[in-house]
Order: structure tokens, then sequence, then C-alpha cells
């Protein structure tokens, strides 16, 4: 059995796989659009090259992801993927990297069980934990 986390997106599905692989070292799999589906008559023309259906593995974690059309799309709420990293510099430069045109809910930070913590939602409102473990 293998858990993956599937997140829908506003319409930014491949610039978000696109902004983790450049900054997570991911790896995209696949990126499957509407216009290439069997559900291609069901969204708008132009919707067609939006995502129905993509994978990035991030080391040995697999994020799934999709557009969903505007009238069903929510921004991601109640949970936080969180990154365990092994340097407070790599919290640091990633908090930096999420924060651009994102939202700060706490800086990063010494905690009680992290020389560096932070929170934040990127760009495309996938809230994330950043977490130092040396």
């Amino acid at each position: 059995m293998k858990l993956s986390i599937h997140v829908n997106f506003d319409g930014r599905c491949a610039e978000a796989f696109a902004f983790y692989e450049t900054h997570l070292g991911g790896v995209i799999g696949s990126l499957l659009a509407y216009k290439d589906s069997p559900v291609k008559s069901t969204v708008p023309i132009d919707w067609q090259d939006k995502i129905i259906h993509g994978v990035i593995s991030i080391d040995s974690f697999e994020l799934v992801g999709a557009d969903s059309v505007p009238e069903e799309y929510e921004q991601p709420t109640g949970f936080c993927l969180l990154l365990r990293l092994p340097s407070i510099e790599q919290v640091e430069t990633l908090f930096t990297a999420f924060k651009e045109e994102g939202h700060v809910i706490l800086p990063p930070q010494k905690t009680f069980w992290s020389p560096c913590y932070a929170i934040v939602n990127d760009r495309f409102g996938v809230p994330w934990k950043l977490n130092c473990v040396p």
C-alpha cells in the first residue's frame, strides 16, 4: 500500500508542479490535460490544457494534483504538508521561495522541538510546514 496526497489547484497545477520540481527536487511523472481525457467535453474550451491528473515524486513521497474547474475550486484547508529538513538553511531557503506571492503564517523561528520551524501557504494556496530536524 502507498499513501499519496491529492491537492486540487485553481488552474495552476502544471505551474505548481514546475515550482515544486525546481525548489523541492521533485520529478514530474505525468501531467494529463483535460483535452486528452474522456471528460474533455465537460470543461470549457479555455480549460482544455488544464491538468486533470498530475503526479510528482519528491524523494519517496508522491504528490498528486489536478485543476478544479473554477466553480468547484476551494483553497486547501485543514491540513499542511510537512517537510522535515536537515538544516536551518534549507528551511530558510524554502521559506523564502514559498512566501513569494504566498501567505506567511509563521516566519522561521526556533521552537522547543526544532531549531527552525515555519508555516507558509505557497502562491498556489498549498499550506506547508517547514521543520528542521538535524
